[in-house]
């Protein structure tokens, strides 16, 4: 009898064994270490909302799931709000990954580490900008 999956943390244990095999220290989708403060959490690629307009299941897969640490995926959803394009880019470099089911190579690796420095530098800025407004 096959095991029914119940919640993201189902399917992150089954992205583990798919994406990081022997891997003691790790890093998530965005490129930033995964550690018991920063712990592994579910993203789902194409979103929930999406998945209703196309009259598909909700319920989190790993065909559609990122492994994301939790500052990762707070970061992800403050850079969906200020560059939809960034974002974007994220989510294909995700389906990207996915679509492997293996460990990123190490292009894949490059251009997750230059989303990440976008990433950074639009977040500084904008909290540079919104601290120079007082």
């Amino acid at each position: 009898m096959r095991k029914t999956i119940k919640n993201n943390n189902d399917i992150l244990k089954i992205m583990k064994i798919i994406y990081y095999q022997k891997d003691k220290i790790y890093l998530d989708w965005m490129g930033f270490i995964i550690t018991d403060i920063n712990k592994p959490s579910y993203h789902h690629i194409k979103k929930a909302e999406d998945l209703k307009k196309d009259n598909e299941s909700i319920q989190a897969t790993v065909s559609n799931g990122a492994y994301l640490g939790k500052k990762s995926h707070e970061l992800l959803h403050r850079i969906e709000i200020i560059d939809k394009d960034l974002y974007n880019s994220w989510n294909y470099i995700f389906s990207v990954i996915n679509n492997m089911k293996r460990y990123p190579i190490d292009d894949i690796w490059k251009i997750i580490f230059e989303l990440q420095e976008k990433s950074l530098a639009l977040e500084n800025n904008k909290v540079y900008k919104k601290n120079n407004k007082k």
